[in-house]
């Protein structure tokens, strides 16, 4: 059976996996909070295990999803855009996560879905955890994403 993940990101290098762990991740708004006097920004999701996943032909237990959870620390803002508050059960998918490193030693880390919707977090630091919860289940769907045709 395969394992749970636990991540943690402190360098820009460290969200590059991260975001990678994360891709195609299913979470909605109402799985996501934000706690300003504690500067923590938490999203919670079906993670498709990228680690797992067998090259090749599928076989009926090579894809697994399992419950995950984002704690980001040290958030000083958080703004959205393209995701509905007041919809609180609306599917998103995770596509990646952008970071940038400010001159001021702060990161910007944008979390970017399908369909346009953006969340970003000023953070203080790069202050990141992904843990895997609770058992992984067989999917027979791996998330995927159709590549825009170069115009020649």
């Amino acid at each position: 059976m395969p394992k749970p993940l636990k991540l943690i990101a402190a360098e820009i290098e460290d969200m590059e996996i991260l975001s990678a762990a994360l891709e195609g991740m299913i979470t909605s708004p109402g799985e996501m909070s934000y706690l300003k006097s504690t500067r923590a920004f938490t999203v919670m999701g079906s993670r498709f295990k990228w680690e797992d996943a067998v090259d090749g032909q599928k076989s009926s237990d090579s894809w697994f999803r399992i419950r995950s959870g984002a704690y980001f620390g040290d958030v000083m803002s958080v703004k959205s855009t393209g995701i509905s508050q007041s919809s609180p059960t609306e599917v998103l998918e995770l596509l990646s996560l952008s970071t940038h490193l400010r001159e001021d030693g702060q990161a910007d880390i944008a979390l970017n879905f399908a369909g346009g919707g953006t969340l970003r977090l000023r953070m203080e630091c790069i202050n990141v955890t992904l843990t895997d919860t609770g058992e992984p289940w067989a999917t027979e769907l791996k998330p995927g994403h159709d590549e825009t045709p170069s115009a020649d």
